[in-house]
């Protein structure tokens, strides 16, 4: 059986439509799957990047929850239904969870900068991002529990990047004491990037809400160097749509927070292609601009 099919055999309760579905996204914790029937189903994996699969799943199914289906100039997907699989599910023993929710159109940042013909074009699409976080803040901000607040998903990451790579420890903790300091934003997407915005003409749709957290807005913008155009077009968007200024140390925090993730997961090796040797370089370089 193909996995599909095993997909189908396992959530036949839900009445999806008979595979095969086409595939519209993959990355470090997932895959989703267009059914055809103007809905998406995710799967999330046990394993991943740094964390567990477990608490992305339910990261995300309450994130969509709380939005219940952003509307406006940024989209979010409204939920249709979710549940966990039993580990002793058939062919399914990679995955513990499942996400069905609406389809959302638009086509992703990082195929739009493939695509890019010229500098200019980049730099639109990344100012367009920064635009994309800041106007997500501003709608989901007033949607925010007062009780119990939304984790702080990335000081959990520092203290388990530590772990991982233990002589970075030090440069963890320093992270943590900076992004701490200063104002801290209620809703979070917690990682926009390059897959995780979906752009139209005149809307943008955010997936993946695994990593919904509260933390400064500088956390926001830590994908900034890493989606393939101009950073400081997408910091200047952000600052523009969201009338702010941004904070120097703890967008360089941010920025640190990003390399020693990527570190971690090297040395993981749980996602092919990432170089450790090449990875503590760039954490070193990201370090080094700390204040």
């Amino acid at each position: 059986m193909t996995l599909q099919a095993y997909i189908s055999d396992a959530l036949s309760g839900l009445a999806l439509p008979s595979p095969p579905w086409r595939r519209i996204g993959g990355g470090v914790w997932g895959i989703v799957f267009d059914l055809g029937d103007k809905t998406a189903l995710k799967l999330v994996k046990h394993r991943g990047g740094i964390g567990s699969g477990a608490a992305i799943h339910e990261g995300e199914t309450r994130a969509l929850s709380l939005l219940g289906g952003l509307g406006g100039r940024v989209r979010t997907a409204k939920p249709v239904a979710s549940g966990t699989f039993d580990p002793d599910t058939e062919g399914l023993a990679d995955f513990c969870g499942w996400i069905r929710m609406a389809y959302l159109p638009g086509t992703p940042v990082a195929d739009l900068m493939v695509q890019a013909r010229g500098s200019e074009t980049r730099e639109e699409l990344m100012r367009r991002t920064g635009e994309v976080a800041a106007q997500f803040h501003a709608a989901s901000a007033p949607l925010a529990p007062s009780q119990p607040s939304l984790p702080a998903i990335s000081q959990q990451r520092l203290l388990e990047i530590a772990d991982i790579v233990g002589d970075m420890r030090q440069a963890c903790s320093e992270v943590a004491d900076i992004l701490s300091a200063g104002p801290q934003h209620s809703f979070l997407h917690g990682d926009i990037n390059g897959g995780n915005v979906l752009l139209e003409a005149d809307a943008a749709g955010l997936v993946d809400l695994g990593e919904v957290q509260s933390g400064p807005i500088e956390i926001e913008l830590r994908h900034a160097r890493d989606l393939g155009g101009p950073a400081e077009a997408m910091l200047r968007g952000y600052c523009t749509e969201a009338e702010t200024d941004l904070d120097t140390d703890r967008l360089a925090a941010a920025f640190c927070l990003n390399a020693l993730g990527t570190l971690a997961i090297a040395m993981l090796g749980t996602v092919s292609g990432l170089d450790p040797v090449a990875a503590r370089v760039r954490a070193h370089e990201a370090l080094s601009a700390l204040s």
